[in-house]
């Protein structure tokens, strides 16, 4: 266990919340924990006789073992800027599911995050809830389809929270201060049910952590979903055809991709979900940091000339060509537009496809900063085009 000591003194009052009975507290002391930060004190802290404060680092449990079951915690929040979290079925350091709070946004619907990692890229750009309205004229905002991503919710700051995370199989649920119901429902774990380790993380500011328990159940009982109003959109794309990563500056500053560039690119399959979101980091590892542009391809064949208008979404930057010709380039990336601005994928943005007779390759060159890396697009109709497998 690698433990970094530093001083630091905060100020607060609370109790430490009741831990569930069924499961035996891990304590941070134990051998089972490996602890590597940036700093680290094991101490008592407001009644918790055994409290970890952890900063920019995690506290790993390596030998979890954990497929299904419930985690539970308590945490001591202060308000300011920080995403402390659970990570769980844990393969390597770059593969696992993530849930973190988002104290700074409490009461917003970003509050908290769920979010699966494939290959090092967390993208809660890509799993978010909240989506823009026009309403009389005005923008406003929603949840949108409940899809158990974000959750609304109010922290108590200055006092132990008590956190309990439920999995079974491909679903969670997160509860707080022993709650009857689940705050966060996530109807999906995208990552798939396998078994692995266990992780408390702490980034930007320290937090401090009790009571740790977890328990292994095959079948812990769930809360009925809440209703999902949410349809399959219609006409989205349901699979791409993606390159590996290559260094952005490969695509050049002309009006046209080369045939001979893409023709030298191998390629994988991704699936997209009901909504048509697919998220690259599945498919197109990243090595190497500078390698942070793909290739994202689909063929449309047309049974004449036609224009047919595609909506899409992107993060976080995006070429778009027809026939090798490029059609538009933008930045969706995470403040690039204003300080607030967070960069979220959605069907913002159009283009007007300028579709000859026969076989027409539209292609995405997608980079990636930060965030997620992702792509989706859908078509105006289907009237008089099918596609290439």
């Amino acid at each position: 266990m690698k433990n970094v000591f530093f001083c630091l003194m905060l100020t607060a009052t609370g109790v430490v919340a009741m831990q569930n009975m069924s499961a035996q507290v891990i304590p941070f002391t134990s051998d089972r924990w490996d602890i590597n930060a940036r700093g680290a004190i094991i101490d008592g802290y407001q009644g918790a006789e055994n409290a970890l404060l952890l900063q920019g680092g995690s506290a790993t449990i390596a030998d979890a073992g954990f497929l299904n079951g419930i985690i539970e915690f308590d945490i001591y929040l202060a308000k300011r800027r920080g995403f402390p979290g659970i990570l769980w079925r844990i393969v390597d350091g770059a593969n696992y599911e993530e849930f973190y709070l988002r104290p700074h946004q409490s009461g917003n619907p970003d509050a908290m995050q769920y979010t699966p990692v494939f290959n090092g890229m967390s993208s809660w750009q890509l799993y978010h809830d909240q989506g823009a309205a026009v309403q009389d004229g005005r923008i406003t905002w929603r949840m949108e389809g409940n899809t158990g991503y974000n959750a609304i919710y109010t922290y108590p700051f200055d006092r132990w929270l008590h956190v309990k995370l439920v999995v079974a199989d491909t679903r969670a649920e997160v509860y707080f201060d022993h709650a009857a119901t689940p705050t966060l429902q996530v109807r999906e774990l995208l990552r798939g049910p396998v078994a692995g380790a266990i992780s408390l993380r702490a980034s930007t500011s320290p937090v401090y952590f009790a009571n740790f328990s977890f328990e292994k159940i095959d079948s812990p009982s769930l809360s009925p979903l809440s209703e999902n109003k949410q349809e399959p959109v219609q006409y989205a794309i349901q699979e791409w055809q993606v390159s590996k990563a290559f260094k952005a500056n490969a695509l050049g500053e002309g009006y046209q991709l080369e045939e001979t560039f893409i023709n030298a690119q191998s390629w994988n399959k991704l699936k997209c979900n009901r909504e048509g979101l697919g998220n690259i980091a599945q498919v197109a590892p990243r090595e190497d940091r500078t390698f942070n542009t793909v290739l994202a391809k689909v063929v449309i064949i047309s049974d004449g000339e036609q224009t047919k208008r595609m909506d899409f979404g992107y993060s976080d930057r995006t070429k778009v060509y027809c026939n090798g010709q490029l059609l538009y380039a933008g930045n969706n990336g995470f403040r690039t537009r204003d300080y607030r601005y967070l960069g979220t994928i959605g069907y913002f943005d159009s283009v007007y496809l300028p579709l000859k007779a026969g076989r027409n390759e539209i292609i995405f060159a997608v980079s990636e900063s930060f965030g997620g890396w992702g792509l989706q697009a859908k078509l105006e109709n289907h009237q008089d085009i099918s596609f290439v497998e």
